[in-house]
């Protein structure tokens, strides 16, 4: 049982993008469409001569999954730590689609109020939360599912063939990262350095020292710490949130939301924006 649940704690691919969200919530909208007008589910009867005022009610249900979907996109947004892609899991994911089809059973009980009178109770809340849920808990689980096993696939076979060779580029010295806090210093030979990753206005250096693991807060921008090493070709921002030294990167493994760096001498990993793989796999091999 354990086993066959195990992939609903596996990554999941998360990404806020407008361009994504419409054309998603278009698709969707189409989707609730057509299958209302050509499946007539629930008993739907459509009397002769009403066909056209039928689908131009089926394209009202179709706009609702459509703004449901441009709201959620806002919501995500005003909650960035929430929804944040290295912490995100499939069961994240489903949860997350729970909540769409219950935001549009909703919206679909206040549409067919307006257009069909039909009284707004705890009652017809339940029935519209159960009918909106039964046409849209299987592609949600299934398509969850299947996109999981496709991308973790692709991404760790292309990984595999990624062999990286350390050690050939970050020159022997000394880098002073400078915060913007009084007394805020870092002076390191930049060969030591393996990542650093932004948190909110500040970047946690990742370093090592007498080769113990080290770390460092400053407050300061990451753009900021990669004009500061301009001169050294081994870093890159291989990610939104991530620069890291391509000399330290031993391995590539890869899993649903893409390629994972491993360091020489660090136990965490380092995530590449897929927007980024190409680029990423040139200057590894």
């Amino acid at each position: 049982m354990h086993a066959s649940l195990s992939w609903l704690y596996q990554p999941y691919p998360f990404e806020l993008r407008w361009a994504n969200g419409l054309k998603n919530g278009v698709w969707a909208g189409l989707f609730v469409t057509f299958f209302l007008f050509f499946f007539k589910p629930f008993g739907t009867v459509v009397n002769p001569g009403e066909e056209w005022i039928y689908l131009k009610h089926c394209a009202a249900f179709g706009l609702v999954t459509l703004g449901v979907t441009v709201f959620m996109q806002v919501i995500c947004r005003l909650f960035p730590q929430v929804f944040r892609e290295e912490k995100w899991k499939t069961w994240k994911e489903i949860l997350l689609n729970i909540a769409f089809i219950a935001l549009i059973g909703t919206a679909n009980m206040v549409l067919a109020h307006f257009l069909y009178g039909a009284p707004i109770t705890v009652r017809s809340f339940f029935q519209w939360q159960l009918l909106t849920l039964a046409i849209g808990i299987f592609p949600t689980v299934f398509g969850a599912f299947l996109t999981l096993a496709k991308l973790q696939r692709k991404f760790a076979g292309e990984a595999a063939g990624i062999h990286p060779h350390p050690g050939t580029h970050t020159q022997h010295r000394q880098v002073v990262l400078l915060g913007e806090n009084q007394q805020e210093r870092l002076a390191v030979d930049a060969a030591d350095i393996a990542f650093m990753e932004a948190q909110d206005n500040y970047v946690q250096v990742h370093y090592l020292e007498n080769g113990a693991h080290k770390s460092k807060l400053l407050r300061a921008t990451l753009r900021k710490m990669e004009e500061n090493l301009t001169d050294f070709p081994a870093f890159f921002r291989c990610h939104r949130t991530y620069l890291v030294n391509f000399d330290r990167v031993e391995k590539v493994s890869g899993n649903a939301q893409g390629y994972r760096l491993h360091l020489t001498g660090f136990t965490e990993t380092v995530p590449v924006s897929r927007s980024l793989n190409e680029e990423v796999k040139k200057r590894l091999e």
